[in-house]
Parts: C-alpha cells; structure tokens; sequence
C-alpha cells in the first residue's frame, strides 16, 4: 500500500509570512505618508494663491481713497485739495458700511478686516474654502518701507494674510497708489 503524504503550509510558515509581508507593508506605508501631507501641503498652497489674488483684485478694483475720484484716482486727494483719510481713521466709513461690502468703495475700507472667507456680495465661502481665513490691513506707506506711516500719502500698502487649515500663512502685498 502506497503511503500519500499531505503537503501544505505548517502553522509556523504561515506565521512568518504574515510576519514578513506586515513588515513590508509597514514599510511602504511610511514611505507613501509623507508623499500625501506634501500634496496636501499643495492643495492648500494652490487654493491660499487663489483666495489671495482674488481678495486682491477685489481690494484694488476700489478708489485709492474716499476722498478721491474713482477715475484711477482723479481727482487725486491731497493736502493742497480735498486731504485723504487721516492714517487713524482709515477702516469702514460710518455704520452703514458696517459689515456690507457691497458698499466699500475704496482701498482702505478693507483695513481690519478678518475672519471666514467673503465674496464680493458678503457671501460665505466656507464651502469652497474650509477653515480658511483671511485678515486685511490697509495703511499708508510713503517711503515704501512696508511700515505704516503716520502722515497721508500718494501710496496705500494693501497687505492680504490668508491662513489655510495646518496654520500656514500666505502673505500679499501690493501698492495702490493716488495719481
């Protein structure tokens, strides 16, 4: 009588495969982490640009000022004519632009303001961008130093900080000028 022998795997070798192949998936799995929070990293870069240069070109489509003409600034505010805004008084002009944006008309009615993300309309954009936020300051920069003067001036410097959702700010800037 002819004796068959039963093949298979014993206990230990299967043991030591899952021990094997859970080492090799440990190892490709650490290598892959790093990879996703650098694309994440450029989601959010990529959408911070995008919300900065469109608040931005929100800012800079205004009057340099509200005492100056919203023809590329003609008439021009200035110390001679009719002054522009006092450095301290630069913000929203009186309570009926209180929050409503659709009534700011010039650069630096934008100064101060923080918080979620608006559109033009005053519209929230949380769903576009999550756990975004911005903050906006507006002064005079005569010397172009980027700090703010005490005196008026013929330059306002625009300054839009848009934080993403892992804390990383992205600063703009930019001139806007009275002529």
């Amino acid at each position: 009588m002819l004796v068959k022998h039963q093949q298979g795997f014993s206990l230990i070798s299967i043991v030591l495969s899952i021990v094997i192949m859970s080492a090799a998936l440990l190892i490709v799995t650490t290598s892959l982490v790093p990879r996703s929070q650098h694309n994440a990293e450029l989601m959010y870069s990529t959408k911070a640009s995008e919300l900065g240069a469109a608040v931005m070109d929100e800012i800079v489509g205004r009057q340099f000022d509200q005492n100056s003409g919203p023809n590329g600034g003609l008439p021009a505010c200035a110390p001679t004519s009719t002054p522009c805004t006092h450095p301290d008084k630069l913000g929203e002009d009186g309570d009926q632009e209180k929050d409503n944006r659709t009534l700011y008309n010039d650069v630096d009615d934008f100064d101060d303001l923080s918080g979620s993300v608006k559109d033009v309309l005053g519209n929230d954009l949380a769903g576009i961008y999550p756990n975004f936020s911005i903050s906006i300051e507006v002064f005079y920069d005569a010397n172009l130093d980027g700090k703010p003067d005490a005196i008026r001036g013929n330059r306002k410097r625009i300054v839009v900080d848009v934080a993403d959702p892992s804390g990383q700010h992205y600063v703009f800037s930019v001139i806007r000028g009275n002529f």
